[in-house]
């Protein structure tokens, strides 16, 4: 964050540090007197000299410095637009899984409850079976004490009748006979209800591993979404720095913006000719004023020998340039940055009367300005060519109106390679005679 400021504020120092004056001394040989001078700042020039050429170079450096900030405010909101998606998204997910950690939780509590259920009745079961089992076990013991075996001869033996006896060896195996068969079904009982536990223990058991599973997602997601409301936070607070500063290189375009204007680098009362001894071979709007064929010409062919020079029609800020394209082209050749078969290029803007316009030079052979560069009005451009889609040296003009009021304010808007007026017949139903700025304009109208 650090550094990006201190780039931001590098740029700001190289716009904005020239405002002061430099001091130099200089020690003369062969004695100890020093002589000091100052040399007046670019700022200084523009601002007390009304030097043009002191003003153009500052204003090119302030467009510069201005562009590059927003670019990074317009980097920064992205990147702060993409952390809030992401926050919300993983925030999105933690929560609809929240559902999911309820249930397996209810249904974690009722195991839990079976279980203890469960425990309870083979606690009680075991409790019988050990009855039982001390009940025999006592039983054993008083009989050895008062019967032996010889006491359970006389017992049987003592009967007084065949029946009585058959009763006593019966009530004696039914005893014994019943307290075996309540020890077997108990100890039936105790087995299966051990089984169910088992199967219980098991299925608690996965599901606590699921819950465990799903818990620590969900904490994983809240732990994303925190990251990046941490990283919205960050910056934003890159982007109020950067703001801050965008404002001051605002703030230096005041002063800027009158010592322009009455220098005449951005104001103009009127249009001069861009191309001398040129005459005009192709008109707008159409080629053979077919407007049904579609083929749809947006500005004014002035034809000239290849070389003549291109001046600026007013003084301005080149919003665009491109000399990539070779020099002549041919009706087949679409080379063009940014209008497919235009050629090399450059775009234009200058303020004229209180009104904004936009100019665009096609087919050029040589291009002499590039992007945010300052030009005067009759300054030199490029040259005269028949580059991209073309079959002979002449230069295509279009002309567009953007608004009133002050070119500054205007080069901050970001106007793409159409003006906002599109091309072809979408341009064609945006010419200013039908319709509101921005819109195109017919050069022939306005340059003499």
């Amino acid at each position: 964050m650090k550094k990006r400021i201190v780039n931001l504020l590098l740029v700001l120092f190289m716009v904005l540090g020239s405002f002061a004056k430099t001091n130099f001394i200089y020690a003369e040989d062969g004695d100890n007197e020093e002589e000091s001078y100052s040399e007046k700042s670019d700022y200084d020039k523009c601002i007390e000299d009304r030097d043009k050429e002191a003003c153009k170079a500052i204003a090119s450096s302030a467009q510069s410095s201005l562009k590059d900030i927003e670019d990074k405010i317009a980097d920064a909101q992205n990147d702060r637009d993409k952390a809030i998606s992401l926050a919300e998204e993983y925030a999105a997910k933690a929560a609809s899984l929240q559902s999911e950690v309820d249930s397996l939780k209810a249904q974690i509590e009722e195991l839990k409850v079976r279980i203890a259920e469960l425990e309870v009745q083979i606690a009680e079961n075991e409790a019988k079976v050990e009855e039982i089992n001390t009940r025999v076990k006592n039983r054993m013991v008083e009989t050895q004490k008062i019967m032996h075996f010889n006491g359970y001869i006389e017992f049987i033996l003592g009967s007084k009748s065949f029946s009585d006896m058959l009763s006593r060896v019966y009530g004696v195996e039914a005893i014994v006979s019943k307290d075996k068969s309540d020890r077997e079904t108990l100890i039936e009982i105790i087995e299966q209800l051990t089984k169910d536990k088992e199967e219980l223990d098991a299925s608690k058991s996965k599901l606590d591993e699921n819950y465990n599973d799903i818990v620590a997602k969900q904490a994983e997601l809240i732990a994303m979404e925190e990251f990046y409301r941490e990283e919205e936070a960050r910056i934003q607070d890159e982007l109020d720095e950067m703001t801050a500063a965008r404002d001051e290189v605002y703030q230096s375009f005041s002063d800027l913006r009158d010592a322009l204007k009455e220098t005449g680098v951005t104001v103009n009362s009127s249009f001069s000719t861009p191309v001398h001894n040129s005459w005009i071979t192709g008109r707008v709007w159409n080629y053979d004023n077919n407007f049904l064929s579609g083929t749809w010409h947006l500005g004014v062919d002035y034809a000239a020998s290849r070389g003549t020079q291109i001046h600026a029609p007013a003084g301005g800020v080149i919003i665009r340039a491109d000399d990539s394209c070779g020099d002549p082209g041919s009706l087949s050749n679409y080379c063009g940055a940014w209008i497919a078969g235009g050629g090399n290029q450059v775009y234009l803007m200058c303020e004229v009367d209180g009104t904004v316009y936009g100019f665009i030079f096609f087919h050029m052979q040589s291009v002499y300005v590039g992007y945010g560069d300052y030009v005067l009005q009759d300054e030199v451009i490029g040259t005269v060519g028949s580059s991209g889609k073309s079959t002979g040296p002449h230069c295509h003009i279009e002309m567009y109106r953007l608004g009133r009021g002050e070119l500054l304010d205007y080069l901050a808007m970001g106007w793409n390679a159409t003006f906002s007026v599109g091309r072809g017949a979408t341009a064609y139903n945006n010419r200013c005679d039908v319709s509101s700025a921005p819109c195109i304009l017919n050069p022939e109208m306005y340059l003499p």
